[in-house]
């Protein structure tokens, strides 16, 4: 049984128990890798083709204009065919109670029948929120 860890992450500037720091590698990515020792998935990073800015206020802007007008920003190198994969870690950090809207743009590029998902959420303390309805919605129509 084939694994796939997919996941969107933010490095750069981001916000940590009351101030900014910058990262090289995000909280979400972290995690993805950790899953991926530990079960032998493959790996996906989800990423834009046109990034957000690294200045965590103008990211937090943009991110947030995306959301509201419900934009699916286009992603690099979406793999050509997930249909190898049984089970999907799907990782993301919790913009505003859902996920990332690149993270939609991948979700809405693949039939997911059949397939096991299991979403991760890095978050300052706000949990998986609406996410496992915002993906169910998506992948189970």
């Amino acid at each position: 049984m084939a694994k796939l860890v997919a996941f969107y992450s933010r490095a750069d500037e981001n916000y940590f128990g009351g101030s900014m720091k910058y990262i090289q590698i995000g909280n979400t990515e972290k995690a993805a890798k950790m899953i991926a020792d530990m079960t032998g998935a493959d790996l996906f990073k989800i990423e834009q083709k046109i990034p957000y800015a690294a200045d965590y206020n103008t990211c937090i802007a943009q991110a947030k204009e995306d959301k509201q007008t419900g934009k699916r920003p286009e992603i690099l190198n979406l793999p050509q065919d997930i249909d190898q994969y049984d089970e999907i870690y799907l990782g993301y950090p919790n913009y505003w109670g859902t996920m990332p809207m690149a993270v939609y743009t991948f979700l809405e590029s693949y039939d997911f029948t059949g397939k096991k998902i299991h979403p991760f959420c890095t978050h300052e303390g706000s949990g998986l929120s609406n996410t496992e309805s915002d993906i169910k919605g998506i992948v189970w129509k």
